[in-house]
């Protein structure tokens, strides 16, 4: 958890007599009250400004909280289950350790397990849960007739399924063991969507956009939500053995800290203020 703390020490026996005689213990409570839903705004505004996508930004600044914890001190903190790796920085990560726990692979014929995964875009303007696509790019997929969720089934864990360029994947006509049911010695079986395909964005239709956008954007469908809406999705292939599928380690922003080191000489002069002025 991402935290910054400060507490204040009342420096002398005669502020102590006048702290228990009860002349500034208001004010002084009200100054370290005022500078630690400072240090919130200040934070919340710093994660507002930073380079984090407005899926994170959204709940690590909801998260932002202020705990007064006695009459000198106080507690600004985050739960935000990311603060600390964005506070001090993110280690590489090979999200193909998931091939390793997740019953829903599949296998190429020569025993490689992959997982096809479903890569989220949103339109132009609107990047609340993933990146947003370009505008051209945003035109075009509106042009998509939609695909569509017809009802579900189930498939082995660990099918093993032919993979084409063209064709796409193919279910091998010969199977072989992977996974049992602990329970009834059986194939362990997994669930699978059974799905009507509309139109996709093809590498002609993309032409005239960036060879990175191309790539990226190149098979996207629009999938048609229950409530009316739409979805824009690619699948990629993660697949075992391969050299990707490794997010790159990502240096920590210091949010927090710097937060802290710019709001100390600000806290300093208030409460520097509040012992200078005498009790009314």
């Amino acid at each position: 958890m991402a935290q910054y703390t400060f507490t204040i020490d009342i420096p002398n026996a005669l502020e102590v007599k006048q702290i228990v005689n009860g002349a500034m213990l208001p004010k002084i409570t009200q100054a370290v009250e005022a500078i630690a839903y400072r240090a919130q705004a200040n934070w919340q505004r710093a994660v507002y400004d930073a380079r984090l996508w407005t899926g994170e930004k959204t709940p690590y600044m909801a998260s932002i909280k202020v705990d007064m914890t006695g009459p000198f001190s106080a507690v600004v903190s985050s739960d935000y289950q990311y603060a600390d790796e964005i506070e001090t920085g993110r280690p590489a990560r090979d999200l193909k350790k998931m091939l390793d726990t997740s019953s829903k692979v599949r296998r190429t014929k020569d025993g490689r397990r992959f997982l096809v995964i479903p890569i989220r875009h949103n339109t132009p303007g609107n990047d609340a849960h993933a990146p947003s696509m370009p505008p051209a790019v945003g035109k075009l997929a509106l042009k998509l007739s939609h695909s569509s969720v017809t009802g579900s089934g189930t498939r082995p864990s660990g099918e093993i399924t032919l993979l084409s360029p063209k064709s796409g994947m193919q279910v091998a006509a010969k199977q072989t063991h992977y996974l049992s049911n602990h329970k009834t010695g059986k194939t362990y079986m997994v669930n699978k969507s059974q799905t009507a395909w509309g139109d996709r964005l093809t590498p002609q239709m993309l032409s005239g956009q960036s060879k990175a956008d191309q790539k990226k954007y190149a098979g996207m469908v629009r999938m048609k939500e229950s409530t009316g809406g739409s979805n824009y999705l690619t699948f990629r292939i993660m697949m075992e053995g391969s050299t990707g599928w490794v997010v790159p380690a990502k240096p920590g922003l210091f949010l927090a800290k710097k937060v802290a080191d710019q709001l100390q000489p600000q806290a300093d002069a208030v409460l520097a203020e509040v012992f200078r002025r005498p009790p009314i």
